[in-house]
């Protein structure tokens, strides 16, 4: 075993998805104020974003392909600076959304120090639907550090999304690591584990609160305390 994979919302970061993203997309909608967004066009429009990140098929990286369905919607505002608007917002009024958050998992830097050792990199293959800023945000709110990761997925770089098993081949391909070579936490079936049977990498349901469970395939499910006792 040469790596360890994890997911982020939900696995390593506690929380009720649902509720992180409507409290989150508030704030994200004060903060774009300047711009006079409708709230339901505004809301509507990211959605419409992370759907065109979705169905990537890897011509653009996640980043263009929310851009591009994003700023369509609102020919009159200028591109570069709704851009810069949501990169600020990331680095800055972002991290409140921590409130939106459950409490991280007890020890958990301790947990991955300890994976840290047993394997040659833990990576962090969250849904690329955020920019690196702001995954280093949402990664400081489980009281990991960053730099536990050799690898954190976001969306200038990738050119898939969660579901599409293609966006765990080409972090796969970019550590120049095989399949049978690691082993994958996720809190989700539908999101994780179907992508990573279909690529045959070893998959666990692991997290806070476990989706997508009712009536599909077996699964295998560990507490994220136990996760080293496996490796």
């Amino acid at each position: 075993m040469k790596a360890v994979l994890f997911d982020l919302d939900g696995t390593l970061l506690p929380m009720d998805e649902d509720k992180f993203v409507k409290g989150y997309f508030g704030y994200l909608y004060k903060f774009m104020a300047p711009f006079n967004f409708d709230k339901d066009e505004f809301v509507k429009a990211i959605w419409i974003g992370t759907d065109a990140m979705r169905k990537n098929d890897g011509k653009l990286t996640c980043e263009e392909a929310f851009w591009n369905a994003f700023s369509s919607l609102f020919p009159d505002k200028d591109k570069e600076a709704l851009h810069k608007g949501f990169h600020d917002f990331y680095a800055t009024e972002f991290k409140k959304a921590i409130q939106f958050c459950d409490a991280p998992h007890e020890n958990a830097q301790k947990i991955i120090d300890s994976i840290k050792k047993k394997v040659d990199k833990i990576v962090l293959v969250a849904n690329p639907v955020f920019p690196m800023v702001g995954m280093l945000t949402r990664i400081g709110f489980t009281g990991i550090d960053p730099k536990s990761f050799d690898y954190i997925s976001c969306y200038e770089t990738a050119h898939y999304a969660k579901p599409n098993k293609m966006f765990i081949k080409e972090v796969l391909d970019k550590l120049d690591l095989k399949e049978d070579e690691v082993i994958y936490f996720g809190n989700s079936e539908k999101e994780d584990g179907k992508a990573a049977r279909e690529l045959g990498i070893k998959f666990y349901l692991t997290g806070n609160i476990v989706r997508d469970k009712d009536n599909l395939e077996p699964f295998d499910e560990v507490l994220f305390k136990d996760i080293e006792k496996l490796l």
